[in-house]
């Protein structure tokens, strides 16, 4: 991978996505469980810099707040570009049953917005998906910090 050591844009990335990364971990979970996904038009991962800056500041944002063990991904489809960072700790015991019970009641929140929009018709948002992190990012991104 490409070395951004002083890219003002790869600052900045990294800059927004700290904030953003923190709270992608669950409460009471030690800052433990963390991860993020980023799906963006191609055309506006290029405009930001490219999937390989936009994982790199994902890594370097994620080893900022501790996650020495992490994982990345990404790449660009015809249609999307894909980055995320996931924190491969191994979660101490104290903070287990925390991350655990957030992961949990994710799926369930999940299932229930799929639901309500199978019975009603009424398509909505589901918390953490795709769709509103992409939102969440862009306007953390526009003001410059995320918050």
């Amino acid at each position: 991978m490409p070395s951004f050591a002083g890219n003002p844009r790869h600052e900045r990335l990294v800059a927004v996505l700290v904030p953003l990364l923190r709270r992608s971990c669950p409460p009471g979970g030690g800052g433990f469980g963390g991860s993020y996904e980023l799906r963006l038009g191609v055309d506006e991962a290029e405009a930001l810099g490219g999937v390989a800056l936009i994982r790199s500041a994902m890594r370097k944002a994620g080893q900022s707040l501790g996650w020495a063990k992490l994982q990345t991904l990404g790449g660009s489809f015809p249609q999307v570009a894909i980055a995320g960072v996931v924190d491969r700790r191994e979660v101490p015991g104290e903070f287990a049953a925390a991350v655990e019970e957030y992961e949990l009641q994710r799926g369930r929140a999940a299932a229930e917005v799929i639901g309500q929009t199978v019975e009603d018709g009424k398509p909505r948002a589901v918390p953490g998906s795709v769709f509103v992190v992409a939102q969440e990012f862009r306007a953390a991104y526009a003001v410059g910090v995320a918050g």
